[in-house]
């Protein structure tokens, strides 16, 4: 009998060999481009900081245009349009609401962390802001 389990385990320790069968974590959840769903830590000396989440998604046709949707926590409904040039993001000059912004960010190498550098003008106060993005 013993004979038979140290059979049957050398035959299961010889198939999971040669099948790869591995107890690494697989390669599900690594990140390929910038598009998904961040966690956002949004930082100002005007409105100190707020967590909330935001979506980026890629425009049909164009790999460096991305719309960020509830930028700045605006809502769902609210988004902005951004560059990537290599690996820094630009918001141009545009306008969510009542608030003209503009800024830059750089995406981490694992497109797992965005750091943006922005500022909102409501034509009366401009205020600077920090946000990281994670994943």
């Amino acid at each position: 009998m013993v004979k038979r389990f140290t059979s049957s385990f050398l035959a299961i320790a010889f198939w999971c060999i040669c099948t790869g069968t591995s107890c690494e974590s697989s390669n599900e959840g690594v990140a390929t481009s910038v598009t998904g769903i961040y966690s956002c830590q949004e930082t100002s000396t005007h409105s100190g900081t707020r967590k909330y989440l935001v979506e980026i998604d890629s425009i049909q046709d164009r790999e460096d245009q991305y719309i960020i949707s509830n930028f700045h926590n605006l809502g769902t409904n609210e988004f902005l349009y951004t560059e990537l040039l290599g690996d820094t993001m630009r918001i141009n000059n545009q306008v969510l609401g009542d608030l003209r912004i503009s800024g830059k960010g750089w995406v981490s190498p694992d497109f797992r962390t965005i750091r943006f550098y922005y500022e909102t003008d409501d034509a009366l106060n401009i205020y600077d802001y920090y946000a990281l993005y994670n994943r």
